[in-house]
């Protein structure tokens, strides 16, 4: 606030003050004083009058102690509940200065004495309003710079929704692949992508940038963007049976990026690894991630995966060392990020990577996108919380039933509606494709089970996953291995869950479950899964006669 010449505050900018006082006279002096130096006086005879006056433009009071209905100290309790920035000054009698002092510990901010002195009320009034004036713009300046870092959440988040989390590819065979990423209040670096770097492989990065903000989420992009880079140089000069390792591929990365890690002060842990169908293998190299779950179908087993590699942003002596895992069809890999073991409960106690094994263990016949349900919802009832301090990223790859070191002898696609007048063309396909066989291989018996099986599961479709709409796709995919036939069949309709399918009564004491029965009754094996997309597979497998 400004003065004129006379010490009184400028006319072009008039401070509002509200007093409180009983006393008529005190109430008409105190005004005058203050309008005589350029205040916007409002006056109120008493304390519950004073409240029903106050607004935010008000940048000083003085109250009375000693007022009817309500004393200056409920006054003053009452104006700072709703403008804790406002500090009152107190008017008392000069036997009543320990109750002015008391008042000052609820936040007045300061007391004058009765007869009081002009100059000081003038001097307290300009110092209480400076203060207010300062307090409010300080407010300001703390609301512009939340909408910034909330901005800049805003940007991060968006960054990482469409340039870090990306999509596997949809025309890749043998795998099934489902992924999960729960945003923290504040933005992570979590991110991961896939690759395709051959037509029986499939790269996977999974990565945490240290740190949060955008800052974290344009260094996840730049990284992603690098293994990228590195990837089209070094598959540019190689032969297309021999591709660069995962090894050789974190290499690179690494010594391309250091330098500027090193300037940032900042490391991302990650594992990066390559899902070769023809050798079934995963090749990895892990940089400090946490350890990749392992799930082998055939023992119902865990293995935790880890590497010997320091996070990128560390100096490395040597390169970087891979690992190989073999798998099996069936087997699942789960990949995550720390933000999902180190979710803490009420008690600060942490999720853990125990929990979680023993959650994929005995869920492990889901199909991926009701596992990734059942993990979450986990985490969830454990943590008491659908928000999270940190972003926490989960992504499942399931080896298909029907992936086998070899390439497929024969294989066949047949695409139809939602229609059961189709069936008489799907049961004509079937047989065919069966029927290119040799008789010693698969049997005339053989061709009525695969026919039957097929039939079934797409009657199922029909009805149940598409619920007798008609006009949906419906696809079967017939693949001939050396040692088995698979028949795979997709639709995007309503998810399956076999399990939940009571056995039949053949005693007709209950309906239902015959179809199921009947599938699993004509075929060696059978699964069932679905994918993030919404896509549902239902996996055949009838084994082969290979006696000669």
């Amino acid at each position: 606030m400004s003065k004129n010449a006379y010490g009184r505050v400028s006319e072009d900018r008039k401070i509002k003050v509200l007093i409180a006082d009983d006393d008529p006279v005190i109430r008409a002096l105190v005004k005058g004083v203050l309008q005589k130096a350029g205040y916007d006086v409002i006056a109120a005879e008493n304390g519950q009058r004073a409240v029903g006056l106050m607004t935010d433009q008000i940048s000083a009071v003085l109250l009375d102690l000693n007022m009817p209905e309500m004393n200056g100290l409920e006054c003053l309790r009452a104006i700072r509940s709703k403008y804790d920035e406002l500090s009152p000054i107190m008017l008392t009698a000069s036997d009543n200065v320990a109750n002015a002092v008391e008042a000052m510990r609820y936040g007045a901010f300061d007391y004058i004495t009765k007869p009081f002195n002009p100059k000081k009320v003038l001097a307290l009034v300009e110092k209480a309003s400076q203060a207010y004036e300062q307090a409010r713009r300080l407010r300001k300046v703390e609301a512009e710079l939340a909408r910034v870092r909330d901005h800049e959440i805003f940007v991060a988040a968006e960054i990482q929704r469409t340039m870090l989390l990306g999509q596997p590819p949809d025309d890749f065979k043998g795998l099934s692949v489902a992924h999960l990423t729960i945003p923290s209040q504040s933005v992570d670096g979590d991110f991961y992508d896939f690759f395709k770097p051959a037509d029986r492989c499939l790269d996977l990065l999974v990565a945490d940038v240290m740190g949060k903000g955008i800052m974290a989420a344009f260094l996840g992009a730049a990284l992603k963007s690098r293994f990228l880079r590195v990837m089209n140089e070094m598959g540019a000069s190689s032969d297309h049976r021999d591709l660069p390792s995962p090894q050789q591929i974190v290499t690179a990365v690494h010594a391309s990026m250091i330098k500027k890690m090193e300037a940032l002060e900042t490391f991302v842990t990650l594992c990066y690894g390559r899902f070769d169908l023809d050798a079934e293998n995963f090749t990895f190299v892990d940089c400090g991630h946490v350890r990749t779950l392992y799930y082998d179908a055939k023992t119902s087993g865990v293995t935790l995966l880890q590497g010997v590699n320091m996070p990128l942003g560390f100096p490395e002596t040597g390169p970087f060392q891979q690992t190989i895992q073999p798998f099996n069809g069936g087997d699942l890999f789960v990949f995550y990020s720390d933000g999902l073991t180190e979710a803490p409960n009420f008690k600060g106690e942490m999720y853990g990577e125990e929990r979680l094994t023993d959650l994929v263990v005995q869920n492990a016949g889901l199909e991926n996108a009701d596992l990734l349900k059942k993990v979450r919802l986990d985490i969830e009832n454990f943590t008491g919380s659908k928000v999270f301090n940190d972003d926490f990223t989960c992504v499942l790859v399931r080896i298909d039933e029907a992936t086998n070191g070899s390439l497929a002898l024969a294989a066949d696609k047949f695409e139809m509606d939602s229609d059961v007048n189709e069936l008489a063309n799907l049961r004509s396909f079937v047989r065919g494709f069966c029927e290119t066989m040799s008789e010693n291989r698969f049997g005339s018996n053989r061709v009525n089970q695969a026919e039957i099986a097929v039939t079934e599961v797409v009657t199922n479709v029909i009805r149940h996953a598409y619920q007798n709409q008609k006009g949906r796709k419906i696809v079967i995919e017939a693949s001939l291995f050396d040692e088995k036939l698979v028949m795979m069949v997709y639709d995007w309709g309503c998810g399956f869950d076999s399990e939940k399918v009571p056995p039949p009564q053949f005693d007709g004491s209950a309906e239902g479950g015959f179809g199921v029965y009947i599938i699993r009754e004509s075929v060696d094996a059978i699964t069932y899964s679905r994918d993030g997309d919404g896509r549902n597979c239902a996996c055949l497998t009838l084994l082969l006669n290979n006696r000669e």
